[in-house]
Parts: C-alpha cells; structure tokens; sequence
C-alpha cells in the first residue's frame, strides 16, 4: 500500500513538472514589448489606456511619468505577438479612445513597412498632434505665407510706374500658377478660394485702365492669364 502511494505521488510530480515544461516552452521567446514614449502633452491620457494600430487594441498604457526635462514619459506594453506594429518607422501621438468615449489612447501610424522592432525599455519620441492637425497646422502656416508674399506683391504694384505695372501683374500670375502646380488638389482649391481673388481685384482694375489706353492686347493677354489660373 505504502508502495502504490508513493507511485501515485511521483506520477503526479512528474505530470506537474512536465505541465511546467510546456509552459515554459510555449511561452519562450513571448516576453511582452514594453518601452516609453515622450510626449509634451497628455491630454488626459491616463493609466490602463489603450495602445491603438490600424483601429485594433493592440497593447495597454502601463505607466506615465513626469520628467525633470518637463517631459511626459509613457511607457506601454504590447504583447509579442503583436510587436511588430511598433518600429523605428512607427509614428506616436495622443487622441481620442475608439472603443471608450470620453478616454484617451495612443495611436501608432506606420510611415513605411517593414523596420526594425522597437526595442525593450527604449524611449521613443511622440507627437501630442493628430496627422490630421498636423497637416491643418502645415496648410495654415502655408497659407499665411503666401497670403503675406501677396500681399507685399500687391502693395509693391501700388508703387511701381504704370509703364511697369503690366509685367508686375503678369510675374505675379506666373508665380501664382507655380504654386498651384505645385500644390495638392486640397491646396490648391484653398489658394483659388483665398489668394487667386487679390490678384482678380487687381487685374478687373488695370484691364479696364489699359482698354481705356486703347492697349486691348495687354487686358486680353492678363485676362487669359488669369483663366489659364482659374482651369488649374
């Protein structure tokens, strides 16, 4: 009886340490990606908040901490598995939780396949900017600029002489149409709707002024111009 009782105990230690084998096993190799990110901002962004790619829950924000360099670090961790959607061509910013209402998450976006996997305990550097208020930030800085570079432009034609203030008129329409070459389709309807009626005002003004002068060939040489501008 002792004998069996004996033979029933090692087996049983045997099965556990086999079970614990396997896991071991399985398990090798899993160790969850976890690194941080800095961000200037948080924007409420809290602890336990999603890690988002591509619109999926791929990870978990485990801690944040503020910096003497007056920086928010985040630190997340992503399952192995799934670590390959954070790399050196990953890109890190702070928005609204698509599963949470009113929650915080960080999104990553990928700017290029493939990369290296970000490594265990790296700092990376975030942006508390969306693409999209990038982008809004970029076309208003954009826009601003040339709304002053034509504006100087025009309060120069105020002072050129008149024998001048043709050409004047037409170098600003040959710059005017390389930027909306040059532009995207967004863009380029922003400039149409914000620039190209300045350098309207000015043409209707100094057509009627060469028509008046009997100089017919340079208001339809502006006017056609200006509509090669318009079909752009």
């Amino acid at each position: 009886m002792p004998v069996k009782n004996m033979n029933v105990f090692g087996n049983c230690r045997l099965f556990f340490l086999l079970a614990a084998a396997l896991v071991l096993t399985l398990t090798a190799g899993c160790t969850p990606a976890r690194f941080s990110i800095s961000f200037d901002q948080v924007d409420g962004l809290k602890q336990g908040d999603s890690v988002v790619y591509e619109n999926t829950t791929v990870g978990e924000v485990k801690d944040i901490s503020y910096t003497k360099d007056a920086v928010f670090l985040v630190s997340v961790e992503i399952p192995e598995t799934l670590s390959d959607c954070a790399t050196e061509h990953s890109r890190f910013f702070i928005g609204s939780a698509p599963d949470k209402t009113g929650a915080k998450a960080v999104f990553i976006e990928q700017s290029a396949p493939g990369g290296k996997k970000i490594a265990n305990g790296a700092i990376v550097a975030g942006s508390t900017k969306t693409p999209v208020d990038a982008a809004a930030t970029s076309l208003e800085a954009f826009l601003l600029a040339m709304e002053k570079n034509m504006a100087d432009m025009m309060k120069k034609m105020e002072t050129v002489p008149e024998t001048k203030e043709y050409q004047a008129l037409k170098d600003a329409m040959a710059q005017m149409e390389q930027k909306l070459k040059a532009s995207g389709q967004k863009m380029g309807d922003t400039l149409k709707n914000e620039i190209l009626p300045l350098l309207e005002e000015k043409l209707n003004a100094l057509s009627e002024k060469l028509k008046q002068q009997g100089q017919e060939d340079k208001a339809k040489s502006l006017e056609k111009d200006f509509g090669r501008l318009q079909d752009i």
